[in-house]
């Protein structure tokens, strides 16, 4: 049972952590930051000591590895908000990391609109060759 609930707790830490990240990036953080950063999702082991960000950013490509190195360039700073915003026992180090998945759902999603757009486009264009042989 103990298992359990810590499973659920490691969760719940996750997400609030992620969302206070999420938010120290829109209104506090004062450095410019390239294209629509994303908290992707954050990981911790079950003692809560480390927090694994994982951030993509919409726009260009190269700006995922500036928007990283400068995260973790900040880090002390955003660890000391999150300390500020969460009543924590020990605040979380964090290790900012690119994540990839958000991207290839992107690229996946504009595949499969290119195809839906092919599809239909040849079914018009089957149907205007059927009126042509009806003629």
């Amino acid at each position: 049972m103990k298992k359990e609930s810590d499973g659920r707790r490691v969760a719940r830490v996750e997400r609030e952590v992620q969302q206070t990240i999420a938010q120290f990036l829109i209104s506090g953080f004062r450095s410019p930051l390239p294209g629509l950063v994303t908290v992707a999702r954050v990981q911790m082991p079950a003692d809560l000591r480390m927090a694994k960000v994982y951030i993509s950013v919409l726009g260009e490509a190269s700006s995922l590895d500036e928007t990283v190195d400068l995260l973790q360039e900040r880090a002390f700073e955003i660890q000391n908000y999150i300390g500020k915003e969460l009543k924590m026992r020990y605040c979380p180090k964090l290790q900012f990391f690119a994540d990839s998945n958000t991207e290839q759902i992107l690229k996946v999603e504009r595949i499969l609109a290119d195809l839906e757009t092919e599809r239909k486009g040849r079914g018009a264009s089957d149907a205007s060759d059927d009126s042509n042989e009806e003629e």
